[in-house]
């Protein structure tokens, strides 16, 4: 019977082992192939895998990081600023000379101006808008693949409670926020340019306020439902997690005080075990975390690049006189403003959902 007993045990803690050896190795494979490719070989050269170095990147490589996609995303908002500037001060001078020569060409130069502005920007944002979808798209088919792994691995070390709501909550804001990005908010944005282009070109209409309150509507939008799904996951997570610890506990309790012999030999391999798959769940969330960032990172630089060089062009505008312009020009800030809205909120949602798993499945 002793021996019967020493052998269930022993096969126990294989199980056990070989269980986390298999999970250890199942998801670099999954979670890789989920990437786009310059996410991958960024995560290639800065040594971050799933199995951990997440840890080893400093705030100097991440800045060197950011300062080389800056400068990789400027050109083109460079040269859309460079075509502002230079529509500015042409409309400018057409302006004064007309108005010198009696004022009926006035109204045509700011008109033509208007409508060339619109042009311009709108030529510009395409490429990022288009970047901004593709980027919420590929960080929404990650966490498909990221967010079973987590789960399944917390759900391996005894917290089945949390990973059951972590995987429900998280997957369910990704895909709502996946599919309002792709079908109202990048919509809207063009929504945006497209009515405060037809009030630069006929200011009667009143139509700045508009553009400005689907901008608010959007960040508020957002910010309304992050708050929400993270309010759900954070208090939620408080509960099971005592519950998921409470009954772990009593799992190494019972089988310490149960089995002869062997109990508290087979109570310390689950202690060892849990530890491990702890590890690994480290490991795992801090190469989501990082994936996220790669995927999100580059037209978020974009993004703020744009913003940045919009920014300018309207101060130059408002120098010239040339409000025309510097509504459309306005109104491209308010959609690189709602792009970053929404990369902010994938990678933030992403972030704190991991943390707050981390934090409260610790054992």
């Amino acid at each position: 019977m002793k021996r019967l007993m020493c052998l269930c045990a022993a096969l126990l803690i294989c199980l056990l082992t070989l269980n986390v050896r298999c999970s250890a190795e199942a998801p670099g494979d999954e979670l890789y192939g989920a990437l786009p490719p310059k996410a991958r070989e960024t995560l290639d050269s800065s040594g971050v895998t799933p199995s951990g170095g997440a840890e080893s990147v400093g705030l100097k490589e991440i800045l060197a990081s950011l300062t080389e996609l800056v400068a990789e995303h400027s050109g083109k908002p460079m040269r859309m600023f460079a075509a502002l500037t230079a529509l500015i001060l042409l409309t400018s001078l057409t302006s004064a000379v007309g108005e010198a020569a009696g004022g009926s060409g006035a109204g045509v130069c700011r008109l033509v101006s208007a409508v060339s502005a619109a042009v311009i920007v709108s030529g510009y944002m395409a490429d990022i808008i288009d970047a901004a979808r593709s980027a919420a798209g590929a960080a929404a088919d990650f966490t498909l693949a990221y967010i079973p792994v987590i789960a399944g691995v917390t759900a391996a070390g005894g917290h089945t409670g949390s990973a059951a709501l972590f995987s429900s909550v998280t997957l369910t804001a990704i895909q709502l926020l996946s599919r309002l990005t792709a079908a109202v908010i990048i919509p809207l944005t063009g929504c945006m340019l497209g009515i405060t282009a037809a009030g630069s070109a006929d200011p009667d209409l009143k139509l700045d306020r508009l553009g400005e309150g689907l901008k608010k509507l959007i960040v508020w939008g957002l910010g309304l439902t992050m708050t929400l799904f993270l309010g759900i996951l954070s208090v939620q997570s408080i509960i099971t997690a005592s519950a998921d610890s409470a009954a772990l506990k009593t799992l190494k309790f019972a089988v310490s005080s149960t089995v002869p012999i062997v109990g508290g030999a087979v109570s310390e391999a689950l202690a060892t075990v849990s530890g491990s798959i702890s590890l690994m769940k480290s490991g795992i969330g801090g190469f989501g975390i990082a994936a996220g960032a790669c995927v999100l990172a580059p037209s978020a630089a974009a993004a703020v690049c744009g913003k940045f060089f919009l920014f300018a062009a309207g101060v130059i505008s408002d120098l010239f006189g040339c409000p025309e312009t510097g509504r459309m020009i306005k109104a491209g800030e308010n959609v690189m403003s709602v792009i970053l809205a929404v990369l902010s909120c994938f990678f933030v949602f992403m972030t704190v959902s991991t943390g707050v798993l981390l934090a409260f499945c610790r054992s």
